[in-house]
């Protein structure tokens, strides 16, 4: 996908831009994609080759915004990439969808995945009009609760029994979500305390590890 002609915006934070993701990707990518730690909740196996991760990339690549897309994580300090979220289960008719993401195990625990899903977020619930954003996470996976509760999620429902089929073994799921009314309200009062909060240079950042959420696509 050539980012410069792609239907997909350009998000951007205090220190990420979300790119488009692009064939050339892949190879930053790889860092991540072959960490069996960082893949160990994903719901595709850890690649072995740059080569394996290029053939999970061009899954990605088919553009089909009323189904899915992804965006890739770029550090503004050095234009490294370090991850990737994507919404994907897009359902117009219902107004819903589902995100994803996953990030280098050398960045986490810097606030860098929150950055980047509060973009997503904004980007789903403003610039898609989307109702509601679903994600589902392993039980075991603590970080990415704790993650995805930090920005509003509420837990609705789990174990799903078996829901999940990753090299091998059946995997249970939790499913949580987050309404547009919800992350409206929750965005206005963030906003609205912003004046009398603790300056943004000196607040303390995030300490939990940001493993990656279900879904790649």
């Amino acid at each position: 996908m050539d980012a410069s002609k792609s239907v997909q915006p350009v998000l951007e934070t205090e220190r990420l831009y979300l790119l488009p993701i692009a064939r050339d990707h892949a190879a930053d990518l790889h860092l991540a994609c072959a960490d069996p730690e960082v893949m160990r909740y994903v719901d595709f196996p850890a690649s072995q080759t740059v080569q394996d991760t290029a053939r999970r990339l061009d899954l990605f690549l088919v553009e089909l915004p009323d189904w899915h897309a992804t965006w890739v994580l770029s550090c503004k300090a050095t234009a490294r990439v370090i991850g990737f979220v994507n919404y994907h289960h897009r359902e117009n008719c219902n107004w819903r969808l589902e995100v994803g993401f996953l990030l280098a195990r050398a960045f986490w625990g810097r606030g860098l995945m929150r950055e980047a899903l509060q973009a997503l977020l904004e980007y789903c619930f403003l610039g898609l009009a989307m109702n509601r954003v679903e994600v589902t996470v392993n039980p075991a996976n603590k970080a990415a609760i704790r993650l995805i509760e930090g920005v509003g999620f509420r837990f609705e429902g789990g174990p799903l029994r078996g829901r999940q089929y990753v090299c091998g073994e059946y995997r249970d799921l939790l499913i949580y979500g987050l309404l547009r009314q919800e992350w409206t309200r929750s965005h206005a009062l963030k906003h609205a305390l912003l004046p009398d909060a603790v300056p943004q240079a000196s607040a303390a950042p995030d300490t939990h590890n940001e493993k990656g959420g279900r879904r790649a696509a």
